[in-house]
């Protein structure tokens, strides 16, 4: 379980394959040329990620202005580069031969104009087949970043429906939104639990388009508490405290 544990490929394909879930997961490939060019094709935007990383390190954001001029943002800088094989070799350059992913970029709404996703934990207790949605915390990235890590960016830490009513989603019903990445959340924790028996807990980093579409960005089989631990009000880390220790 280990080696599969921390591959991020290995989990898009888990979750991508499985028809009921197949909708909330962007499509994503293994970065090569072929890959990179044809994704950028088909959604002018996309992410490009390490297959083997944590805490937002090494990721890019490449979009297509048009021209043969294509933006690469990387941590809180932004470079324009001529030509598409140009920009795939400058990313190259950038990670030398680490295995990368390029993913369809969600489109995220905002928080004071800079982009949210968000953190979703899931656990059950020893012995219980059941799974709960036992933590939910948004992540606003850090002035010019596209990461949301709050360490990596200096972002904001948001509890769920406080920062859906200060966003630029804040005519979407939080409620119905909170109910529907709880289902969602669920069902990727059974999906994954199949492949990762005796796993008690998982955390999903989860995005919503502008209109409240949700999508599933990545799997972690050994989330971090620290968001929550960093929140004024402590209740869901120490509910996630317990459910880890029980």
């Amino acid at each position: 379980m280990a080696s599969g544990a921390k591959d991020k490929w290995y989990k898009y394909l888990l979750l991508r394959r499985y028809a009921s879930l197949r909708s909330y997961v962007p499509e994503t490939r293994l970065l090569d040329r072929h890959n990179f060019s044809k994704l950028l094709s088909k959604y002018v935007h996309v992410i490009v990620k390490p297959v083997w990383g944590s805490r937002g390190r090494g990721i890019f954001q490449v979009s297509w202005l048009g021209n043969h001029k294509y933006i690469v943002h990387y941590e809180n800088k932004k470079v324009l580069v001529r030509g598409r094989t140009n920009t795939y070799h400058y990313i190259r350059r950038k990670i030398g031969n680490a295995s990368y992913m390029v993913q369809r970029r969600i489109t995220r709404p905002t928080i004071n104009k800079r982009p949210f996703d968000m953190r979703v934990i899931i656990q059950r207790r020893t012995g219980s087949p059941v799974w709960v949605v036992t933590g939910k915390v948004i992540k606003v990235a850090g002035k010019g970043y596209i990461v949301s890590n709050n360490t990596r960016s200096k972002g904001t830490l948001l509890r769920f429906k406080s920062g859906i009513k200060q966003s630029s989603v804040r005519h979407l019903s939080a409620s119905a939104l909170e109910s529907h990445i709880n289902r969602v959340s669920i069902r990727s924790a059974k999906r994954l639990s199949n492949f990762f028996p005796g796993h008690r807990i998982y955390g999903l980093d989860i995005g919503i388009d502008r209109k409240g579409r949700i999508g599933i960005i990545e799997a972690n089989l050994y989330p971090a508490r620290s968001h929550f631990r960093k929140l004024k009000d402590k209740t869901m880390y120490y509910r996630i405290t317990d459910y880890k220790n029980g």
